[in-house]
């Protein structure tokens, strides 16, 4: 039996507002940090991958450790990439975004990184002359 036309056209709404309402749903939007906020209370946010915002500290990428330092206002945290490739945008005195796990290594913390993201340099460049 054939279905009228207004019947499949109500059948593929259906279709499309249910895959809509399920892509919705399903990407939770992911809450980034700031430096300062997690270093206030870092066992907080040990438990979870942790998505951190910080400015990467002129002067303390280490090439060899693949490691570098973000900080905040007030707090700093060392960042570990070793296990990851460093973007081509990335530059000390940039704002970055890194997800990863925050560890408590030999009393200090750590975000061991699992991926690093660099925005455009000119986003985050003065306008002022």
């Amino acid at each position: 039996m054939a279905l009228s036309r207004r019947t499949r056209l109500g059948l593929i709404g259906l279709f499309i507002a249910t895959a809509l309402t399920l892509v919705l749903v399903g990407n939770e939007p992911e809450i980034q940090y700031g430096v300062d906020e997690v270093m206030g209370s870092p066992t907080d946010y040990n438990d979870d991958e942790l998505h951190l915002r910080g400015t990467v500290e002129i002067g303390s990428f280490d090439a060899n450790s693949r490691s570098f330092v973000i900080v905040g206002d007030t707090h700093n945290l060392t960042i570990d990439a070793s296990s990851i490739a460093i973007p081509p945008a990335f530059e000390e005195g940039r704002v970055v975004a890194i997800k990863g796990d925050l560890l408590e290594i030999d009393g200090e913390w750590t975000l061991t990184a699992s991926e690093i993201i660099t925005g455009c340099p000119s986003k985050y460049e003065s306008d002022a002359s």
